[in-house]
């Protein structure tokens, strides 16, 4: 905990968004800037949260057969130069490596800015046969782009992310593979952990990625009422595939090149947690993110100490089954530790009030309190951060209302999240209308005929862009009734 919170007054939100957000992240010790110009140290409380999406995905995706590796963070600058394209979408963001001890290099190296042409190579030393597909590879791994305006966690020279890159034998199972992905993993990992709602699918010719037949997405709604493209899925089919003469023998007997996807996300997940569910308050985590699941205070009296603190233990254990205990920080914070659940017990001998006010303005979801008196009845008073729910309750009832607390206010965060969204977005039959709603903050659901001049108009004109063409059964679909079944509709909105 940070004993300097108390004495923050925060910009708001509503009069410095930007300054709103540097001041909760900073406070919140999520990062330090760095000697590095345009690049950050992520601290501990940020690391945290990247761990925990790093096992629900390796989880999901385990299951699916994907196998992590570490390709090396510098690809051969001739690798971009099998197509003049690639390099020009990447040349203003490349950080290249040209010296070797003082001595120039003969072969240039980019530091990763992405890893579809190293992953080509890979590819085309592991590929011979219609019988070694599909070929599903993830890395966690960091990359380089600079940027010309940084943020932290949103724009960063250096961040880290995840990157799956797989071969399938046709277009349509990496098609299927792709949506499968998009919708099990991304997007049930985005609802069901960030508590964070959006609208999902294809990407327009114009956003879509360079070289990709099909880019999926999902397009959430910050609470400044702007979009911010939380992760992409790449359908690339055969073009890396014949820039980097990958092929296979196929089951007549002929060679053909595999369809190829490409999927991310990245430590921006991070801007997007904070930006979508902080006030003008405080730091808003979800619980599931949560570093510490509750925070278990002692309140001593006089000569009390030791029979307090047994009985802390003790509640730690019921919640944890587990009763070891692990320095934090400073002498008078312990953690117990048993799976995903981390307890903090907070021994300072200081008066409640303190220990309340540092706990409200922690990120923790849960606090629990035991007095002496809590001791004689065997109970304890369990209190949650954004309920605001204060229960007194028997030991046997506490790891139930610990859990109860939290799903609870997991729910609440996803609910806030879903009814931004979805009291925001309104559909529009004119470009003066959606002029108007944009000024207003809100998501435009719009007919379009695919026309890319339209693009450009309300780029320049508005300074939004077409986020997605959702797919249906989203709420969406009673939005807007096409009156040509050749056009689509598609979400306008402004974005970071």
């Amino acid at each position: 905990m940070n004993n300097n919170l108390s004495k923050i007054n925060l910009t708001s939100k509503e009069y410095d968004y930007s300054q709103w957000y540097l001041e909760v992240s900073k406070y919140w010790e999520m990062f330090e800037y760095s000697p590095v110009p345009w690049c950050i140290t992520f601290l501990p409380k940020s690391v945290t949260i990247w761990e925990k999406i790093k096992e629900e995905v390796n989880k999901k995706i385990n299951l699916m057969w994907v196998q992590n590796l570490y390709l090396p963070m510098l690809i051969p600058m001739s690798f971009f130069e099998k197509e003049k394209d690639h390099i020009e979408w990447f040349a203003p963001e490349l950080a290249v490596v040209t010296v070797w001890w003082w001595k120039e290099l003969e072969e240039k190296f980019a530091i990763r800015p992405t890893s579809e042409t190293l992953f080509c190579d890979f590819f085309k030393n592991k590929l011979s046969s219609y019988r070694d597909l599909p070929l599903l590879y993830n890395q966690w791994v960091n990359v380089m782009r600079w940027e010309k305006r940084t943020r932290p966690f949103l724009r960063t020279a250096e961040f880290y992310w995840q990157e799956w890159h797989t071969l399938h034998e046709t277009k349509q199972e990496a098609y299927d593979f792709s949506k499968w992905i998009l919708n099990n993993v991304y997007i049930k990992i985005f609802r069901e952990l960030f508590a964070i709602d959006g609208i999902a699918w294809n990407k327009s010719e114009s956003e879509k990625f360079a070289w990709a037949y099909s880019t999926f997405t999902f397009e959430p709604m910050m609470s400044n009422w702007r979009a911010l493209q939380i992760c992409t899925s790449h359908v690339l089919w055969e073009w890396f595939m014949k820039q980097f003469d990958v092929g296979f023998q196929d089951k007549n007997g002929w060679i053909s090149h595999p369809s190829y996807t490409s999927w991310w996300m990245s430590t921006r997940s991070i801007w997007w947690l904070i930006s979508s569910h902080s006030d003008d308050n405080w730091l808003i985590i979800p619980p599931y993110l949560s570093e510490f699941k509750a925070v278990i205070l002692p309140i001593y009296a006089k000569e009390n100490e030791d029979k307090v603190n047994n009985y802390a233990k003790m509640l730690a254990n019921i919640i944890t089954k587990w009763d070891i205990q692990v320095p934090y920080k400073w002498e008078y914070f312990k953690k117990v530790v048993w799976e995903n659940w981390q307890i903090l017990i907070d021994y300072r001998n200081v008066r409640l009030w303190e220990k309340i006010t540092d706990f409200e303005l922690s990120w923790y979801p849960i606090r629990v309190e035991c007095w002496e008196r809590d001791i004689d009845n065997n109970n304890c008073v369990v209190s949650s951060r954004i309920t605001k729910e204060k229960v007194v309750i028997s030991i046997d009832d506490l790891e139930s209302t610990v859990s109860r607390m939290i799903e609870e206010w997991q729910k609440e965060l996803f609910k806030r999240s879903s009814d931004r969204l979805k009291s925001n977005v309104i559909s529009c039959n004119t470009l003066d209308e959606m002029w108007e709603a944009l000024e207003n903050g809100k998501f435009v659901i719009y007919e379009w005929d695919k026309n890319p001049e339209f693009e450009v108009i309300i780029k320049e004109r508005f300074k939004a862009t077409t986020r997605c063409i959702p797919f249906e059964w989203q709420f969406t679909d009673s939005l807007l009734v096409l009156k040509n079944k050749e056009n689509v509709a598609v979400i306008v909105a402004r974005a970071f």
